[in-house]
């Protein structure tokens, strides 16, 4: 342990540590949450309670996360009609899509919703914890999240997510377990939302080099952001042939501030990137995925979906850091 550093301190706890509480009124009446900061001016909040999702991120002060209009919603509010993702989405700073089902709403062999099921699902065996690794000091939270179905189904993620005292970044480490005697599709996606003031028509995105696609007619600028526009359409790029890792960034220079999310493309081959120019939507998404772009109908039928054979596990890494001044953003972007 710093002992030149604990001896400056009467606890820890004043330059980082981990707060669990339950939130009280509203539409997040009854949600647990673990709120994250360090000594690097890193604050985020992970949610047990929505599959050991993020919420809230900000570094020195400043918000890197976009929330939608709904704001942080009770996984007891979930429902999985036709058109109710809308009503009920709550965005933050990394929801994880899956694992029935990403993209729009699909119901061949059942009801599978916009996005999936998984984000609504608490996990069990959370904690958090606390601790010295040499001269670093670790901040930690581990769960499952268990995604079943009777006749056909049983899916988990355990989830692990770390920093530590003086980081400026998020490690987040998954193992995706089939615990059924069958094999089973599944469809993995996680949104990773950027919002003001990172993002504003200033911001610039980067990403590593890759092969990308446009989605629809709108969709003719991914690096380039612009101000809200009342009642505008949706963008969407599906960007493929990643290599062995990818990353995507979002900086803006006039605060020279950067937020990025990189992972290991192994079982994440692909992502897709969402800019939503819209007033009050004003959100700029990178999401990797283990998918093509595709719901699930779409998926089965053109031979698209990743197949979880029985019993046996994936392993997902991935981490969201911020980039402080525009030499170390000048630098990362150049190794894209």
């Amino acid at each position: 342990m710093d002992k030149s550093l604990l001896k400056k301190l009467g606890n820890i706890d004043q330059i980082a540590g981990i707060r669990e509480s339950r939130l009280m009124r509203g539409r997040a009446e009854g949600i647990q949450i673990a709120e994250f900061y360090n000594a690097a001016g890193l604050r985020f909040t992970v949610v047990p309670d929505r599959c050991m999702d993020l919420y809230d991120l900000s570094y020195k002060g400043v918000n890197l996360s976009f929330h939608s209009q709904n704001g942080l919603t009770s996984p007891l509010a979930f429902n999985a009609m036709n058109g109710e993702f809308a009503e009920q989405w709550p965005g933050g700073m990394m929801v994880t899509c899956g694992l029935d089902n990403v993209g729009g709403g699909a119901s061949n062999g059942g009801n599978f919703p916009v996005h999936g099921r998984i984000s609504h699902v608490p996990a069990s065996n959370f904690g958090t914890k606390t601790y010295w690794n040499g001269d670093n000091y670790i901040l930690s939270a581990e769960g499952e999240v268990h995604m079943t179905k009777m006749y056909t189904r049983h899916l988990s993620i355990r989830r692990k997510i770390e920093t530590s005292l003086d980081a400026k970044v998020i490690k987040i480490d998954d193992v995706v377990t089939n615990f059924d005697d069958s094999d089973e599709p599944f469809m993995m996606l996680y949104h990773t939302n950027f919002g003001y003031p990172l993002l504003t028509e200033k911001s610039v995105v980067k990403t590593t080099k890759c092969t990308r696609k446009g989605m629809n007619d709108m969709s003719n600028d991914n690096e380039h952001m612009m101000l809200p526009v009342d009642g505008r359409g949706e963008e969407l790029y599906f960007q493929t042939d990643l290599g062995n890792a990818a990353c995507g960034v979002i900086y803006n220079p006039e605060l020279e501030l950067g937020g990025y999310i990189a992972w290991d493309t192994k079982n994440l081959p692909n992502f897709l990137e969402w800019k939503n120019m819209k007033s009050h939507d004003y959100v700029l998404a990178l999401e990797p995925c283990n998918t093509c772009g595709l719901n699930r109908d779409e998926a089965v039928k053109e031979g698209k979906i990743a197949i979880l054979p029985a019993y046996e596990s994936i392993s997902n890494h991935l981490e969201i850091g911020v980039l402080d001044g525009m030499t170390e953003i000048n630098s990362f972007v150049k190794n894209l």
